[in-house]
């Protein structure tokens, strides 16, 4: 938006697709070859490659396939403990923090799959950092921090997405993958239509079929773009489009599960300080003049001159 004005992107002709490596530039007659992606320029993985990949990526999913709000992770009722508390530490040291996920009944969980976000930090010095998140797949979760700075330390221990938010997430980005669509503006003259278009040919944009569908083929990627037809125009009148708005279709709970009130919530609690204190070693600082040798080789005589340490 700008001023009030939804953001436009403006739109080529669309192109023969057997006519889509050639463009006429302004001042030349002859056509402009233009790059064209081709699978076999990309390059590719073997199927046990990439089914290895999904797996390490694969999310943990809660054990009841639609869960209503009271069994989903609960920010204000998850605790988490210092296991390794000392009055105090030294840069350098690791902390470790144990995570309990529970539900909105404040019953412990018994799967993982949340999506927490941990942070040590000091306000004052403005320093921060991350700690590494281990889930356990059993409604606990393990921390690590490691400490970075001498001064006091703050932990902050964040629920940014429940496992039950994760699982809706996930449903619908397989479900719906079109949560946003746009509207492409076609004229010609006086004539003017809207319709809506999309990066994909879904049944939403489809719909009963006797619309669709124009296809606008990118002349160097080759991907299509997909507008419904217009009533009156034809597919060559599309002259730019916009985005449009969302439009989720999620169930009552579903919206419970992924509303305000259980998304990015800090954990309650008293939040512990810990003191760390700067390393003290026995090393002594070099001062002038620095030691100097000469390396040794045949025919050379090692020179030394004299230092003293502090």
């Amino acid at each position: 938006m700008r001023n009030g004005t939804p953001t436009k992107w403006t739109m080529p002709k669309p192109m023969s697709h057997n006519n889509s490596q050639a463009q006429f530039t302004k001042n030349s007659q002859k056509p402009t070859q233009l790059p064209h992606a081709t699978l076999a320029d990309t390059p590719r993985i073997s199927t046990e490659e990439w089914e290895f990949l999904l797996e390490m990526l694969k999310w943990p999913s809660p054990t009841i396939e639609n869960p209503t709000p009271t069994e989903a992770t609960d920010p204000r009722k998850c605790t988490f403990t210092v296991l390794n508390w000392k009055d105090n530490y030294t840069v350098g040291d690791f902390v470790n923090v144990s995570v309990v996920a529970r539900n909105g009944r404040g019953v412990p969980k018994i799967y993982g799959g949340d999506f927490f976000q941990a942070k040590l930090y000091n306000t004052e010095l403005k320093a921060s950092t991350f700690g590494l998140v281990v889930d356990h797949d059993n409604g606990t979760y393990s921390v690590s921090f490691a400490l970075l700075w001498p001064g006091p330390a703050h932990f902050s221990i964040r629920l940014i997405h429940s496992s039950e938010a994760v699982q809706v997430l996930s449903r619908h980005r397989e479900r719906d993958p079109d949560k946003v669509f746009f509207t492409g503006y076609f004229e010609d003259g006086d004539i003017k239509e809207n319709v809506v278009c999309n990066a994909m040919k879904s049944p939403r944009l489809v719909g009963d079929g006797s619309h669709c569908c124009c296809e606008h083929r990118d002349p160097r990627s080759g991907e299509v773009w997909f507008c419904r037809r217009p009533a009156s125009l034809p597919c060559s009148a599309l002259v730019y489009h916009s985005m449009g708005r969302y439009q989720a279709q999620l169930s009552t709970n579903e919206s419970k599960i992924l509303g305000r009130g259980n998304t990015n919530i800090v954990l309650p609690g008293s939040s512990p300080v810990i003191n760390v204190f700067a390393q003290h070693t026995d090393i002594r600082k070099c001062s002038f003049p620095p030691t100097y040798c000469s390396p040794l080789s045949a025919n050379t005589v090692t020179r030394k001159r004299k230092y003293t340490l502090s």
